[in-house]
């Protein structure tokens, strides 16, 4: 019982910002149902601050050993939060979010460079003449936030049509 106690314990203290996430979102969800929107400029400037600010700076804060892995997931939680903030504040409502919202497409677009630049990375690995270059490309893309998962999909599906450039080329007849 002490050694799942000890688990438990340290569990909680590497991934502490799980409990606070919930009870960030459990406070926002209450205030948005009691105050049934009698201010809802208040309501609205506290939803955006805590979803796309103070959940991905505690995020941010909790994971900092992982260094830029941290900050780009943080980075798409801020996204996340706001997205999430223009579909629970009504649209009656939106005053800042219509005038704040264009800042999560510019996330958005950042993040979209970075996975594609990774991307790249792998397909250009798997398709140059030196198969060395495959772990490496996988090692890369893990250490700029990429899903193990992601990562492997990615250089599986590069090796698929890295196959069939093969034998396309055979069946051509050029080397």
């Amino acid at each position: 019982m002490a050694a799942t106690d000890r688990k438990v314990r340290s569990a909680l203290r590497a991934h502490w910002f799980i409990p606070a996430a919930i009870a960030v979102a459990t406070a926002d969800i209450s205030a948005v149902s009691l105050d049934n929107w009698s201010n809802p400029a208040l309501l609205e400037v506290c939803l955006i601050l805590d979803l796309s600010v103070v959940m991905p700076a505690l995020y941010l804060w909790c994971y900092r050993t992982r260094g830029k892995a941290a900050m780009l997931r943080a980075l798409s939680l801020s996204c996340l939060g706001m997205w999430v903030s223009g579909h629970v504040v009504p649209s009656e409502y939106h005053h800042i979010l219509s005038s704040v919202g264009f800042v999560r497409y510019i996330g958005l677009a950042v993040l979209l460079a970075i996975e594609l630049k990774l991307a790249l990375v792998i397909y250009r690995s798997v398709f140059s003449k030196d198969q060395d270059d495959a772990p490496a490309a996988l090692t890369a893309a893990k250490d700029a936030g990429m899903p193990d998962w992601a990562a492997r999909l990615i250089a599986w599906e590069a090796s698929l049509w890295r196959k069939a450039w093969d034998v396309a080329r055979r069946i051509v007849g050029r080397s």
